[in-house]
């Protein structure tokens, strides 16, 4: 099944160590990171032999139904930027620092049946899970989200569960680095990290009091695509 990991019980660490990271503007990864990507990677970060993470046109419309989407030119290193449109997604409480698979299964069961029309509605991508923090970057809530796909989305069927719950998710820009392998919650920490300390350095405005982890790719699948994400404030 489709999973990400919760990886955002440290975000209190993320801010404190954007204010003492050193952002270098200037450099690449090159061409094939950024074909996959979807951006240019600055110098400072660049790795060796770094996992290239799956193509969203090798996913979307491709093996998935993914949101519409339209990726906005930046001339930044560091990051992408994607207008995401509107839509309905189908959601959940990630309740009390449990487990991901509990939420995720919730929705794996609507999609298979657990609806008003026992409908079995396709997998879509991405599998997002979003974190929010009070003042003090403190996680507070968490919840996880599937794509309804189009066939479902005028009229999506009620869930079953009393813990699953029908969402309209207005017009967003987002901010995202890429990843290309699961990853610790150490590696997820640095990313969001550099993605805030990068919106920061040039000027691009942000949410800080909510960021989300994206996963696109089926565990153990070859090829693998995951993002650390803010949106536009």
């Amino acid at each position: 099944h489709y999973y990400i990991t919760n990886n955002l019980s440290k975000m209190k660490q993320v801010m404190l160590f954007v204010s003492v990271l050193a952002v270098t503007m200037s450099g690449t990864l090159g061409d094939d990171w950024s074909d996959a990507a979807g951006y240019e990677e600055c110098a400072d970060w660049v790795v060796a032999n770094k996992t290239l993470p799956e193509r969203l046109d090798d996913i979307c419309g491709v093996k998935l139904e993914c949101p519409a989407r339209e990726d906005v030119d930046n001339t930044n290193c560091g990051f992408g930027i994607r207008k995401v449109k509107a839509g309905k997604w189908v959601s959940t409480e990630v309740s009390g620092g449990k487990s991901n698979d509990k939420a995720f299964m919730r929705l794996f069961y609507y999609i298979s049946g657990a609806n008003a029309d026992g409908a079995k509605i396709p997998m879509t991508a991405p599998v997002i899970t979003k974190s929010y923090m009070d003042s003090n970057y403190k996680v507070i809530r968490t919840t996880m989200h599937f794509y309804i796909p189009s066939a479902y989305q005028a009229n999506p069927p009620a869930p079953t569960s009393d813990q699953v719950f029908i969402e309209d998710w207005d017009d967003s820009l987002i901010y995202y680095r890429a990843l290309g392998e699961t990853a610790s919650t150490q590696v997820w920490i640095e990313e969001f990290t550099r993605l805030s300390a990068v919106l920061q350095k040039t000027g691009t405005g942000f949410y800080p009091y909510m960021s989300a982890g994206a996963g696109y790719s089926e565990p153990g699948s070859k090829h693998q695509r995951f993002e650390a994400i803010f949106v536009s404030n």
